[in-house]
């Protein structure tokens, strides 16, 4: 069982007695085993109305997350609000881009990074591979009365030749497997003199995607959750921010 952060506060969302357990709650978009609950979180000053998975383990269960499993290392992990999300949101909302820059929150989940980006009115883009993430990070930004955002299917083994001047993400670099497709796609759709910033939870895999990032040409720099410089991936949350060189 994955641990929720503890300013976490949720709310299970009631079936009525007759409903079909196959039709979504008023409330969700979509039919998901366990039901739905409402959430909020308070961070960083900030609070935000959310729409979560009662039961995210419940999806681990599912089917198609045996054969996700199986063919090509993809589980239902956008159900949960990692602990790591939260140092993140904190990271974002103090970030200084300029107001309206272009935001691709790459494995969106729940949405909640990408909407502290809404927060500090940039225009996000919410995109993961699996449908119904995108159509709860789309839900989350609803409730919490943002607009200024799109939600849509990316698969990191075909990105697309659209570029960004910044691309965001939170606890993707579980996988060493991912690595490689993920700074394919940086190379393709991270805008020249562009960042990205991806979050990590303090694993000891990302030491492996630090390495790479810089042999492909990136400048890395690693923060811990005061924003202070790292010389290494280190044991606790740590933001990887890579930039892209300006084309001369």
């Amino acid at each position: 069982m994955i641990p929720q952060p503890v300013n976490l506060r949720t709310e299970l969302i009631p079936r009525r007695p007759d409903q079909d357990p196959g039709v979504a709650a008023a409330d969700g978009p979509f039919p998901l085993p366990g039901g739905w609950v409402r959430g909020t979180l308070d961070t960083a000053g900030q609070t935000w109305q959310l729409l979560l998975p009662a039961d995210p383990n419940a999806l681990l269960d599912e089917p198609s997350a045996s054969t996700a499993a199986t063919t090509d290392d993809r589980m239902p992990y956008w159900a949960f609000v990692w602990p790591a999300a939260i140092p993140m949101i904190a990271a974002v909302l103090q970030a200084d881009w300029p107001a309206g820059t272009r935001v691709l929150e790459l494995g969106c989940g729940t949405g909640i990074v990408g909407l502290a980006a809404l927060r500090r009115g940039h225009l996000v883009t919410f995109t993961d591979y699996e449908h119904r993430a995108v159509a709860l990070a789309a839900r989350n930004a609803e409730l919490n009365h943002c607009h200024n955002f799109t939600a849509q299917l990316l698969d990191w083994r075909r990105p697309e030749n659209t570029t960004w001047p910044v691309i965001i993400g939170c606890d993707l670099l579980y996988q060493t497997s991912a690595f490689e497709p993920l700074l394919q796609l940086l190379d393709q759709m991270l805008a020249p003199g562009g960042v990205c910033w991806l979050g990590d939870g303090g694993r000891s895999a990302p030491r492996k995607f630090w390495y790479l990032a810089r042999e492909r040409g990136y400048d890395v720099q690693v923060l811990d959750t005061h924003g202070q410089p790292l010389s290494r991936p280190a044991s606790d949350f740590q933001l990887f921010i890579l930039r892209k060189h300006a084309q001369p």
